[in-house]
């Protein structure tokens, strides 16, 4: 499959208790839409009012797709509505198209981007200002990117040795090898999948570092801190989401 991408639109992640997960992403100060709807959502600030960017929580066997955002597109119709704290009723409407690989990702185009941009779903107590990048690992980076540059008509770059990035818009997507990425994040003692290509983790732009370590101590999350004052949560703290906090100030 071919599409011209506009941007990474969002991370699916299909999970066994998307409940559970949604308790824990609250400990590490996340807002989400609101329970009782599929899918629990946690939203960012995008950066063009038309291309949302979020983290989608689904039911299923444990899975981790990609959603790149199109022009134009035929396919299923999504709708799902949400609630917000004063009572109004936010409607969401998606198109998604077919799932392809190697990695798994599938296009998406949205008639009501607007759903997934309600002030209060894209402030976070934890200081989450946007989705930066998601990282996957590979066994063959630049054949990946190269496959996937071609399928998006997307921009691809060698970053260094054994980290080759993809880009159609704002968000990255940074492919590592299973060498790079462990060394990269020793810091978490990363382990890099046993299937591979595969998503595993996700980079955001925080406000301030400090204020983001006092929340995660008091809610008793283990994190470690790296250059820059990053701040990484580990995998096995989300489900196999490796989050990596990249401050802004």
């Amino acid at each position: 499959m071919k599409v011209t991408a506009r941007d990474i639109d969002h991370l699916s992640l299909s999970v066994a208790s998307p409940d559970a997960l949604a308790t824990r992403l609250l400990q590490l100060g996340f807002n989400l839409t609101p329970e009782g709807v599929e899918p629990r959502c946690i939203c960012f600030q995008p950066a063009d009012d038309d291309l949302p960017n979020y983290i989608e929580l689904v039911e299923g066997e444990p899975a981790f797709e990609l959603a790149v955002n199109v022009a134009e597109l035929e396919g299923e119709t999504r709708s799902h509505s949400w609630e917000t704290e004063d009572g109004y009723e936010v409607a969401a409407e998606v198109v998604l198209g077919e799932a392809s690989g190697p990695l798994p990702w599938r296009p998406v185009r949205h008639a009501t981007p607007e759903a997934f941009m309600e002030p209060e779903w894209i402030v976070h107590p934890n200081g989450t200002l946007g989705l930066l990048a998601v990282h996957a690992v590979s066994d063959d980076p630049p054949a990946l990117a190269k496959a996937l540059g071609e399928a998006w008509s997307a921009v691809t770059e060698d970053i260094f040795d054994g980290c080759t990035m993809v880009q159609t818009g704002a968000v990255e997507l940074l492919i590592w090898s299973p060498a790079a990425f462990q060394a990269q994040y020793k810091a978490v003692e990363a382990i890099a999948p046993e299937q591979t290509p595969a998503i595993v983790g996700v980079a955001l732009a925080v406000e301030r570092s400090r204020p983001l370590q006092a929340l995660l101590r008091a809610n008793n999350i283990p994190f470690a801190l790296t250059d820059g004052d990053r701040v990484l949560v580990p995998a096995e703290q989300t489900d196999g989401l490796m989050i990596e906090f990249m401050p802004q100030t």
